[in-house]
Order: C-alpha cells, then structure tokens, then sequence
C-alpha cells in the first residue's frame, strides 16, 4: 500500500496542482493518470482528476467514478467531499448527495460553514425553502468572512422570496 506520506508523490502532487491552476488541463490530467497507475491508491489524484472530469470535460460519470476512488482511498481529505457534492448537486441525486454531506459532517478537518451551504443550495433546489434557510443559517455559524456572510444572508432572502412566490416549505417575514 502507498502512504499519503510519501514525500515524492505530495511533490509531483503538489506540482500538478499548479498545472491545473495554469488551466494546462491535458499536462495535468496525463500526470494524474500516470501518478495512478503507479500508486493506484492515491485518493487526492482521484479527486483532482475528478474535478478536471466533471468541470473541464464535463464528464459526469468518470468524474463520479473519480470521486468515489478519492474516498475509498482518501476519506480524511476535505476537498473530495465538497467537489463531490457539486457534482450530485448539478446531476440531482439528491439521495446520494445526503448521504455525502453527511459523511463530510464527520471528516476532521472539514469546512462546516462549506457542507451546510451545500445542504442549503440542496434544499433549495428542491423548493424545502424551510430548511435551506436552516442550512444557510446554521453555514453562518461557522463563517469569519464577511462576503461569504453576506452571500448566505443573501440565499436566505431568495429563499424567503422563492417560497412567496412558488410556494413550498412556507417561510414567514421577519
């Protein structure tokens, strides 16, 4: 089994990483690929390749697939839990996607204000404007920076208007 630890991987790692900052997309994802042939339990290399998958290439399946191997390998790595969320949230599968935020509400290290505002953009999406309020609020909690406040404060507005105007889980003005 290769460990997480090995220093010439988290550099090769580290090295693709900037390749996908520079949008060098091919580079990255052949380096990517290869890094996994060669340590096939690499789970952070699933999870950026995933992310190339789902949004360079739009391919939602192998961007799945990605997915599921950088947890499999990687469960403690953050950053898999929120890419992964977007996907489900852009493909609709919402159960699948309760039970990834879940996960992710037990993985050290996570962003929590990160995880309840996907469950908020989930709610909203299937018109529970009630409970998106909740999420966006209970995201808040775990906010320091003002601009993310203000965007939350500002989904809780939409909500409040969405459920005046298509109804849904009822919220009252305040």
């Amino acid at each position: 089994m290769i460990f997480e630890t090995d220093p010439d991987l988290h550099e090769r790692f580290m090295k693709v990483d900037l390749i996908i900052k520079e949008n060098k997309i091919g580079e990255a994802t052949k380096e990517l690929q290869q890094m996994l042939r060669e340590n096939p339990t690499f789970g952070k290399a699933y999870n950026h390749l995933g992310w190339i998958y789902h949004n360079k290439f739009q391919e939602y399946k192998n961007a799945e697939e990605c997915y599921k191997l950088a947890l499999q390998h990687s469960p403690a790595y953050p950053p898999v839990y929120y890419n992964y969320a977007v996907l489900l949230s852009s493909m609709k599968s919402f159960d699948e996607l309760k039970k990834i935020l879940s996960k992710a509400l037990e993985c050290e290290g996570v962003n929590l204000g990160t995880i309840h505002n996907e469950y908020g953009i989930m709610y909203e999406i299937e018109a529970h404007y009630s409970k998106a309020i909740e999420s966006y609020n209970e995201s808040i909690k775990y906010l320091f920076d003002n601009g993310l406040i203000e965007r939350r404060l500002d989904s809780i507005e939409r909500c409040k208007r969405k459920s005046g105007i298509f109804g849904g889980s009822h919220v009252s003005d305040r």
